[in-house]
């Protein structure tokens, strides 16, 4: 049996990783705790065989939390914070044509998907849990440079567009 424990401030968030689990037609059991300020999940999973799957399957619902939940955030504030001598409304087209090119396959992107899958996976497959706040703010520095990317290609499309 292997177990996973992912914390977090958030309900929200882990009552999104429990749904998430629960749609998923694996072998594993979960299990809920408030322990001091971080709600815990964990997940337990009961096979032997496909270990790795495992992780790669728990790894790719901690992506979709986090694309869920903050990827908009660091996207609004990489345009603030890198080109706040644009207007409002111009901030607010280059954030909406950056969230149109995050619609675009991975590869055409960069791999962003790829990248914060393998990041979460390398990550779990060392520790056996994860603190979902700390693993934002301190492990994902490529991912979120990747981002910054994906918004200077958006500023240059904009700029093309106005000066089209």
């Amino acid at each position: 049996m292997k177990t996973v424990c992912i914390k977090s401030v958030s309900k929200e968030k882990i009552e999104f990783l429990i749904k998430q689990f629960e749609l998923l037609p694996i072998n594993i059991c979960m299990s809920n705790y408030r322990f001091k300020t971080y709600d815990n999940l964990f997940i337990h999973y009961l096979e032997k065989d496909y270990v790795d799957e495992f992780y790669e399957i728990v790894a790719i619902i901690i992506k979709r939390c986090i694309e869920h939940f903050y990827e908009e955030d660091f996207i609004r504030k990489n345009v603030e914070k890198n080109y706040f001598y644009l207007s409002s409304v111009e901030r607010n087209y280059i954030f909406e044509i950056t969230k149109k090119v995050l619609e675009l396959p991975d590869e055409k992107i960069g791999y962003k998907s790829e990248l914060l899958r393998n990041l979460i996976k390398n990550y779990l497959l060392e520790n056996k849990k994860i603190v979902l706040e700390g693993f934002i703010n301190f492990r994902i520095k490529e991912y979120k440079e990747l981002l910054e990317k994906i918004v200077e290609v958006s500023v240059l499309s904009y700029l093309d567009l106005i000066t089209f």
